[in-house]
């Protein structure tokens, strides 16, 4: 890890974040047509158009996380919310659960989209969460419309079930082929985001099923983090995130698992930049990874768990994550370059307002949770609950 001492100073986000949210409440929404309340993966055109469950599930987590924070915005949350619940509910009706992708456009879908056959527990975990997560506190929360989706995620989690009791990460839908062999395809630590995420956000929404699932889930994947740690830098993120969710809900076992995990990737970090794969220090600037890492430093920094040279790397993820924002809010998946798994946008896209949504959501989460660390103000437990 390479820190610049004199340069590690507080950054106070405080105008970015604002532009993040309007963005964010603005640019990926649809509005209008048969999937009005959906919400786009990314802004980048017509022929890369698509709307998907898991992204609205972080979204409505995220609307969640804004009302929490108090931010202006928040007064909007309640009516965009409705729209979202709605286009969920519509999807996970489907006899084999939701569609991966929705393409708006029908005929750009890839005869090939082998996302859509298959459900994901990755997918239907973080649709569960954000549901839950939009639950009105007190007795509102029997007459809420997430309740029917909730069910509904929850009996479709139950079909993903391994041997073990844990998830599984995918099941083909009947008749279909075996998905091709990736990190988001087979069972491993990425899936301690949905264990946690259910166990912090969904206790009390969910089935005992649904509970035993988590919980077998963290019981399979976190005792070996550190040894197994992905190679790749999103999904091991994942894994922590999901560890620190699982914390709120009083699973501590692992408290050594996370912390370590987080310095083996804090000593790849140089100038503020987080590699996507580890020891490829070349490999692609992924913004959703610099923000994953300065959401997770920040927690740890928080609870007085990160020593003085993680402390002065924030500031340096803050500063490189800030620089990549438009003044419109845009976000680009990465800082240049097209990469296989999502094309990229560049800098100029995003100053014209195109950017990524789940990108844009982990950022505005990130710096907002910095800029608190940074004025030695305590982070709020249900800022962390609602880690998107």
């Amino acid at each position: 890890m390479r820190t610049d001492t004199a340069s590690a100073r507080a950054v106070t986000p405080p105008a970015t974040a604002t532009a993040l949210a309007d963005w964010l409440l603005d640019r990926p929404r649809v509005t209008t047509g048969p999937h009005a309340g959906g919400v786009r993966g990314s802004v980048r055109g017509p022929d890369h158009d698509y709307v998907y469950p898991e992204i609205a599930g972080y979204y409505l987590t995220w609307l969640s996380f804004l009302e929490a924070t108090g931010a202006p915005q928040a007064a909007q949350a309640d009516a965009v919310r409705a729209g979202v619940i709605g286009w969920l509910a519509r999807e996970l009706a489907a006899e084999h659960g939701p569609r991966t992708r929705r393409y708006l456009r029908p005929a750009a879908e890839p005869a090939d989209e082998w996302r859509n056959h298959a459900l994901f527990a990755f997918d239907l975990g973080m649709v569960h969460r954000g549901l839950a997560a939009a639950l009105p506190a007190g007795a509102g929360a029997e007459q809420s419309d997430a309740r029917a989706p909730l069910a509904r995620t929850a009996a479709l989690l139950d079909r993903l079930r391994d041997r073990d009791g844990s998830w599984l990460a995918c099941l083909p839908h009947p008749g279909a082929p075996a998905p091709p062999p990736r990190w988001s395809t087979t069972a491993g630590p990425h899936l301690l985001k949905v264990a946690g995420g259910v166990l912090a956000l969904a206790h009390g929404t969910g089935t005992p099923s649904l509970t035993a699932a988590a919980t077998a889930t963290l019981h399979r994947h976190a005792p070996g983090l550190v040894a197994g740690l992905p190679a790749m830098s999103h999904p091991a993120l994942y894994a922590l995130e999901g560890l620190l969710q699982a914390e709120l809900a009083g699973h501590h076992a692992y408290r050594g698992q996370l912390e370590e995990s987080y310095a083996l990737l804090l000593a790849q970090v140089t100038d503020g930049v987080l590699p996507e794969y580890a020891r490829q220090p070349d490999s692609r600037v992924r913004s959703d990874v610099i923000a994953q890492m300065l959401r997770v430093g920040s927690v740890l920094a928080a609870q007085d768990r990160l020593d003085t040279a993680g402390r002065h790397t924030l500031p340096l993820l803050a500063r490189r994550l800030t620089a990549m924002v438009s003044p419109l809010g845009a976000l680009p998946f990465e800082d240049g370059g097209t990469g296989p798994a999502e094309p990229a946008v560049s800098r100029a896209s995003a100053v014209a307002g195109h950017g990524n949504t789940w990108c844009a959501m982990f950022a505005h989460q990130a710096l907002t949770f910095h800029d608190r660390v940074a004025r030695g103000q305590p982070l709020p437990r249900e800022w962390i609950r609602l880690l998107v």
